[in-house]
């Protein structure tokens, strides 16, 4: 995934390159950047969630219930709702503040952490994708025994990846940006 940090530098118009001579509006002009970088990036990280989990998800709910395996459905049902918990508070998260004399200050480092922190997050996304579409092919040759099992590693995943979003909240709470 690029670094959408550089990318936003990189595509600075006049206007924002004008502000970065101005002094006292260099650094809000930077965190502004670093912001906008920041809320790229997840919705980058939401709509891989959606493509790398909650498809596959909905492919398998699709499957199981041609097969008639309707004793899954409720199982099925529960993740598929977890994935969408956590795709709605990813794409819709709190994101910092950079006013020209906001009440609180971020640092650039802060907001580099919360950058990181977002980009750390493409790693767990990408391992439930792999149990996703490990799940996927399961239900595709017919094998639900499998899928189960496959559906309760998908849900401690996502519970991990909330448990991980949890602490950028929290993180986010300590800098004084919500």
């Amino acid at each position: 995934m690029t670094d959408l940090r550089n990318k936003v530098e990189d595509d600075r118009g006049l206007l924002k390159k004008i502000q970065l001579g101005i002094p006292g509006f260099r650094g809000y002009r930077q965190k502004e950047d670093l912001r906008i970088a920041d809320s790229l990036l997840r919705v980058q990280i939401a709509d891989l969630l959606k493509s790398n989990v909650l498809q596959p998800l909905e492919l398998i709910r699709e499957r199981a219930g041609n097969a008639l395996e309707l004793d899954m459905m409720n199982d099925i049902a529960t993740v598929v709702s977890a994935a969408k918990t956590a795709e709605s508070r990813v794409r819709h998260a709190e994101q910092g503040y950079s006013g020209i004399s906001p009440a609180y200050r971020v640092t650039d480092a802060e907001l580099n952490t919360l950058y990181e922190f977002d980009l750390a997050l493409v790693e767990g996304i990408n391992g439930l994708g792999e149990l996703c579409r490990t799940a996927l092919a399961s239900s595709d040759s017919g094998d639900f025994g499998l899928v189960k099992a496959d559906l309760r590693d998908i849900r401690s995943g996502l519970s991990e990846l909330s448990a991980v979003f949890e602490k950028r909240i929290i993180t986010m709470a300590g800098l004084g940006a919500l």
